[in-house]
């Protein structure tokens, strides 16, 4: 059996770009969020008042292709940067070619990305231009926005185009596909990647997760906060795990790339290692097309299958912040763990970045892995805790040998992977 290690990082969110940016701003629980501008509300009032945007990226920052900023959207502008990031942070030697940089030792490396939804604005704006026979028609509200019918507009809404996008332009020729289980996305194309490593034939591949929900008048969001599934604290702050939580922070995007690869390859090439996967475990609810079952029947026996008989130092939960989900999570964890005092460390990384749904599993990952790499767990944003949860209050030192990360989507998709500290 392969062993499967982490051997690259490529974060990009509102809270901080590349892997030490990254990391400061979470151990340092640097939340980046805005009230609603005016625009959102022309014909709704929300009930949540803040959001967390979408990082800006500048792809010819970075020297990509001119034309790409063109045939691309947000999500795979964000992805695109995400992957140089981990292939350079992963020591891989980038030379420029045609369609952007070419990896010479890493040709046959996969690509595995989950999404969650994939954004709508340039569809909407292309069948609003191609129902109307004159500007005239259109809605007023879109005086200010350029409405035209994008002859991109199919490759830019296949929710595939994200891993393409990273197979084209770094020439990577393995499998590539995208993964899709709503706020589930990123573990269970990590758990994807990891499988396909372990039981063979691929020993690289870029894998993770992103989301770009920014639209220009806020009605993505405005689908979550008819759900009642929002903040809606005074200051924003979800605050995950309270007794007094109302909702996550909606945010409008991020991504996550990381480098996965077979253990001995890694060790050939004198790769840096953050830390090893050594399992990964999936399964469903099957109950509400919305809600977590609220027995926690199958997130509980997801946690028991993670766990088995091994000590586990380090849980970042799922942690959304709506006070259901919380509730059911937190039981599961009591009945697994036991009390407080064996429990493990316990944060949610949402309570900083707020909910990146498609991303939010491969961030949540990728702090667990830099977690066990600097022997670091960052505090919780919480007032007023739940009883009997190891919650860490301020970012500590901690030695973490293995620690769980878990995440549970819209429809009942649960998944969790198991990281451990490397050892030679």
């Amino acid at each position: 059996m392969r062993r499967v290690v982490i051997t690259g990082i490529g974060p990009v969110t509102s809270s901080g770009i590349g892997r030490d940016d990254f990391w400061s701003g979470i151990i340092n629980n640097r939340i980046c969020l805005k009230p609603i501008p005016e625009t959102f509300e022309r014909g709704y009032t929300f009930k949540s008042r803040f959001y967390s945007p979408s990082p800006v990226v500048d792809l010819e920052a970075y020297k990509f292709p001119q034309y790409y900023g063109k045939v691309t959207q947000g999500e795979d502008k964000m992805v695109l940067v995400a992957s140089l990031l981990a292939l350079r942070d992963a020591g891989f030697e980038m030379h420029n070619s045609e369609n952007g940089f070419k990896t010479p030792e890493n040709g046959s490396c996969g690509v595995i990305v989950g999404i969650g939804i994939s954004n709508l604005e340039t569809g909407f704006h292309s069948y609003l231009a191609h129902i109307v026979k004159d500007k005239s028609e259109i809605p007023q509200a879109l005086d200010n926005v350029k409405i035209r019918y994008n002859r991109m507009v199919v490759p830019m809404l296949m929710p595939n185009s994200v891993a393409s996008w990273v197979s084209i332009t770094f020439g990577l020729q393995g499998t590539s596909y995208t993964v899709n289980a709503a706020c589930a996305s990123g573990i269970f194309a990590i758990g994807n990647a990891y499988q396909k490593i372990k039981y063979g034939p691929e020993d690289v591949i870029l894998t993770g997760g992103v989301e770009h929900l920014s639209d220009s008048f806020g009605g993505i969001m405005r689908g979550f906060d008819v759900l009642g599934v929002l903040t809606q604290s005074p200051d924003g702050i979800p605050y995950p795990f309270s007794k007094t939580s109302t909702g996550f922070l909606f945010s409008q995007g991020a991504a996550c790339i990381l480098v996965l690869e077979e253990y001995q390859h890694a060790i050939n090439r004198g790769a840096p290692i953050y830390a090893e996967i050594i399992d990964f475990q999936s399964n469903s609810d099957a109950h509400n097309i919305v809600q977590m079952d609220p027995a926690g029947t199958q997130i509980k026996k997801l946690l028991h299958n993670l766990k088995q008989d091994r000590h586990v130092d380090y849980l970042n939960a799922h942690g959304s912040g709506t006070s259901a989900n919380d509730s059911i999570e937190a039981e599961a964890i009591a009945e697994v763990f036991g009390s407080i005092e064996h429990q493990p460390y316990i944060n949610s990384t949402k309570g900083i970045l707020g909910h990146t749904l498609g991303a939010s599993g491969a961030l949540e990952t990728a702090v667990t892995a830099l977690s066990i790499k600097k022997s670091q767990v960052h505090g919780n944003r919480v007032s007023d805790p739940r009883e009997n949860l190891n919650l860490v209050k301020k970012s500590t030192e901690a030695e973490v040998n293995v620690a769980i990360c878990t995440s549970y989507g819209f429809g009942g998709h649960n998944a969790g992977i198991v990281l451990k500290k490397y050892e030679q």
